[in-house]
């Protein structure tokens, strides 16, 4: 099979990832499961051909640095985030392929009064989950709503852009690290003067981002980023620890004043073969949260999610014991 043969089947097969290495055969991963194609091992002249013809003039800088993240868009497979690196001396490379189009959030398990908070005037909206749990997804989702809903200007800072938005009623801009602008950080300290009202960042990394994603939520604007946390309870403290103990309290006060929710995400196998569910933990900025963040008293935060429920608050076991009524899990199934 050919490179684009590849693409195909793994489109057809709605599979998330594709890899493709020297000496070994190409796979897929299907609802979190790896999947070898029935074909050759991969030589070390084709993965050649393929990394020349994704990379083209950018060839010689991935030699130097020996990885590289980018994404192209390829037929059939849309819109696809590529790494490229080596291993064994030999070229490897994984492809996430990435919606298309932005699928209904409802068919995805997105509650709508979650996606329904980009409607928020300002403050800080935090997605949080491991690797390949569809924060992105989550994120454009929330994005996309606000485009079809009200007149905005939105900047997003990408690394690598995923999905690709057409403007509606509001006026996207969309970032690339690499093309755009020289650096995340760069891009991150000029974007309050560039006149935004909503900022999308892929992701708060350091003390840095996480200052200046507080400053704009306190300044007017609506920021949506992605966190590393497993819970939405957690995100918090996460965030806070970042910062040297003097700053402690002042960090609190801040996210106190601004945090509108923290969405945190989970797939795992549905009770149909080759699915996967959304399992979430939702945490709104209502005032007892926020007096919760302001105390310190991150260790009642659990337990105020699992009791509100009528502000959009669950929790992880809560949502697991809907998703089992529902028939859509295996009762007991844990995430």
């Amino acid at each position: 099979m050919n490179f684009s043969e590849l693409l195909t089947a793994a489109v057809e097969k709605n599979a998330s990832d594709l890899l493709i290495m020297v000496g070994d055969k190409p796979a897929m991963r299907i609802a979190g499961q790896w999947h070898r194609f029935e074909v050759a091992p991969c030589k070390a002249p084709e993965v050649e051909e393929i990394v020349r013809m994704l990379l083209g003039n950018d060839l010689d800088d991935f030699r130097k640095k020996k990885e590289c993240d980018f994404s192209r868009s390829l037929p059939p497979a849309g819109r696809v985030r590529c790494n490229v690196h080596y291993q064994r001396d030999h070229l490897a490379m994984v492809l996430r392929l990435v919606w298309p189009t932005l699928p209904d959030p409802r068919k995805l398990g997105i509650p709508p009064h979650v996606i329904a908070m980009g409607e928020q005037p300002h403050g800080l909206i935090l997605i949080s989950g491991p690797t390949g749990s569809g924060k992105s997804t989550t994120l454009a989702a929330i994005v996309e709503h606000i485009n079809q809903n009200r007149p905005a200007h939105i900047i997003t800072i990408e690394d690598p852009i995923e999905y690709m938005y057409k403007n509606s009623r509001s006026i996207i801009e969309q970032r690339e690290v690499g093309s755009d602008t020289h650096s995340w950080h760069n891009a991150l300290r000029s974007v309050l003067r560039q006149a935004p009202d909503v900022i999308v960042l892929g992701e708060l990394r350091d003390l840095e981002s996480i200052q200046i994603a507080l400053q704009a939520a306190e300044t007017g604007h609506l920021v949506l980023a992605s966190v590393h946390s497993s819970t939405a309870a957690g995100a918090i403290p996460r965030m806070v620890d970042v910062f040297p103990a003097s700053q402690a309290a002042q960090v609190r006060m801040q996210l106190a004043q601004s945090i509108r929710m923290v969405f945190a995400q989970r797939l795992m196998p549905g009770r149909e073969p080759d699915t996967r569910v959304l399992v979430y933990e939702t945490l709104i900025g209502t005032p007892a949260i926020s007096n919760l963040i302001r105390q310190n008293e991150f260790e009642q935060i659990p337990n105020m999610i699992s009791a509100g429920r009528e502000h959009g608050m669950i929790s992880f076991a809560q949502c697991l014991r809907d998703l089992a009524h529902r028939g859509l899990i295996v009762p007991n199934a844990v995430p």
